[in-house]
């Protein structure tokens, strides 16, 4: 009798043992929800056009035009590239004026 309740015993407290690391682990697998569902976070950017003439610049795939002298307020994401379509004085056509990033939130971009 000291035996059976002996191997019973062992076997709870074997299979208590092996089971909590694996109930530990399925219960702490974090779903990513807000990148599925969430807002993507854009940032705000001003860009002033400091030559005399209107210019265009891309970012990303979306062209936006620059009056002279004049702001022009965006929201972009994260990582877009701001490339100059139209050559100035100092700057040549294709060249990368900015890549956003959550530091520039709220900053003014002056191109010349």
């Amino acid at each position: 009798m000291n035996y059976r309740k002996f191997v019973a015993a062992t076997v709870v407290v074997a299979s208590s043992l092996l089971a909590s690391p694996a109930v530990y682990a399925a219960t702490s697998v974090n779903s990513p929800v807000l990148a599925m569902f969430g807002k993507s976070k854009t940032i705000k950017l001003t860009f002033l056009n400091d030559t005399s003439s209107p210019m265009e610049v891309k970012a990303g795939e979306e062209i936006i035009k620059l009056e002279a002298g004049k702001p022009t307020v965006v929201n972009l994401t994260p990582g877009t590239r701001v490339v100059s379509t139209t050559a100035t004085e100092k700057r040549e056509a294709g060249s990368l004026i900015a890549e956003v990033t959550s530091q520039l939130n709220g900053a003014t971009i002056h191109i010349k």
